[in-house]
């Protein structure tokens, strides 16, 4: 389904706006961020010598340490008493990620978060089940305030176990599941053990978030769950759900270009690269009134198309390919390895951290964060319960901390 903002604008209309809203946002955030303004003047530039998208790059980027070093509200561009809403998450450095919006910024993340639901195919009529693991919360509540704004029927999330989840979708008669690639895959399981079938239930779509999702993956939820899927791209610092989606023709995700720049750098050398190129995504907010940021690297490896889609939208497309940085996915949940060490010496008071080793693994369809312990001299207990305590802390530390589900294994010695 076109959405009729964005099908209705030409590629000339839709970079004349890019480039009116962006030189807004440069005024303001000149003027009223210090970081920017510094950033402006180490250059010797003005908003004015952006005259043209392609200016653009002549500013630096802005990184997640940058917004770590600016906890949490140097890089708010209103006073707090313009700020009706506050969101925290655990983030990837040391600091949370704090964003903060005005009651306009609100009305344009619901605005757009209700846009991918309806380049899913989700309308009014629909009942929407959103079944996604604690540390997503944030998503969970975009998501479920996306679906009410466009007015369909929302069940949000809850702490119901599978099969309950199960329950409540088939007797509620849910139409669109919203979920992980990886929650959507065990509940297929958690329905062949409790005898259920595709054909009792009412789902209609499945919109998949806060993963990668392979085709073999999208093939087993269709299959097991007979149902369609529509895929959505976010990130916490830049609105979370709602900058990109998929669209019926599912060749690439649709990005929210009326309200975003995008551009692909080298990671490397930090060097544009032209449309169709494969690199690092960066992002540049062109509406955002409360919390602007100038190319934002994502670390997400991209290729970004302006092809004309079938479907009647002229929004590029994106495509992620990975990640350029150490940063990694648990059940949706972005980690990077040192906050995983900072948090392990938490647990281990009183010495270096022992050496350790990561991965992520899959149990029933469910990932986990597996950590192998070294155990010298500072660890090692005669007491098997001491150590048996350590792995129980240590899981219940990363569960409240990074809300992610971890499974730890002592051993002598790591390879």
């Amino acid at each position: 389904m076109a959405d009729p903002v964005t099908s209705e604008l030409s590629r000339e209309a839709l970079e004349l706006l890019q480039l009116e809203r962006l030189q807004s946002t440069l005024n303001r955030s000149y003027r009223q961020v210090k970081f920017y303004r510094r950033q402006f003047e180490r250059l010797g530039l003005k908003p004015d010598d952006v005259q043209e998208l392609g200016d653009l790059t002549k500013l630096p980027c802005t990184t997640r340490e940058d917004l770590s070093e600016n906890y949490p509200y140097g890089l708010f561009a209103v006073p707090l008493r313009d700020i009706v809403r506050i969101h925290s998450s655990p983030g990837t450095t040391e600091k949370p990620v704090v964003v903060g919006y005005t009651a306009q910024d609100l009305k344009i993340w619901l605005d757009l978060t209700a846009r991918l639901y309806r380049f899913a195919g989700v309308g009014r009529e629909d009942i929407v089940q959103i079944v996604l693991a604690p540390g997503l919360t944030n998503w969970g509540r975009d998501l479920k305030a996306g679906a009410e704004h466009l007015g369909a029927s929302v069940i949000p999330m809850s702490n119901l176990n599978f099969s309950k989840q199960l329950m409540v979708m088939r007797d509620y008669k849910t139409s669109v599941l919203v979920s992980t690639p990886s929650f959507a895959r065990h509940l297929v399981r958690v329905m062949a053990a409790m005898g259920l079938m595709p054909a009792d239930l009412n789902l209609k779509k499945a919109l998949l978030v806060a993963e990668a999702l392979s085709p073999e993956v999208r093939r087993e939820i269709e299959t097991g769950l007979m149902v369609e899927t529509a895929t959505a791209y976010g990130i916490t610092e830049v609105l979370g759900p709602g900058l990109a989606f998929s669209c019926s023709v599912q060749e690439g995700l649709h990005f929210s270009e009326d309200h975003f720049y995008p551009e692909i750098i080298d990671p490397a050398s930090g060097k544009s690269l032209p449309p169709g190129d494969p690199g690092e995504l960066v992002i540049t907010t062109l509406s955002a009134t409360a919390f602007p940021l100038l190319r934002f690297r994502t670390g997400d490896l991209a290729v970004l198309s302006a092809a004309l889609c079938t479907c009647g939208s002229n929004l590029s497309r994106l495509r992620i390919s990975g990640r350029c940085d150490p940063i990694f996915s648990v059940g949706g949940i972005k980690v990077h390895p040192q906050q995983v060490s900072a948090l392990i010496q938490e647990i281990i008071a009183g010495g270096p951290c022992p050496r350790h080793q990561l991965a992520v693994n899959r149990e029933e369809a469910l990932e986990f964060l597996d950590i192998a312990l070294e155990v010298d001299d500072n660890l090692f207990s005669d007491e098997v319960k001491c150590l048996e305590a350590i792995g129980r802390r240590l899981r219940r530390h990363l569960r409240e901390n990074l809300g992610i589900e971890s499974r730890v294994s002592l051993v002598e010695k790591l390879e």
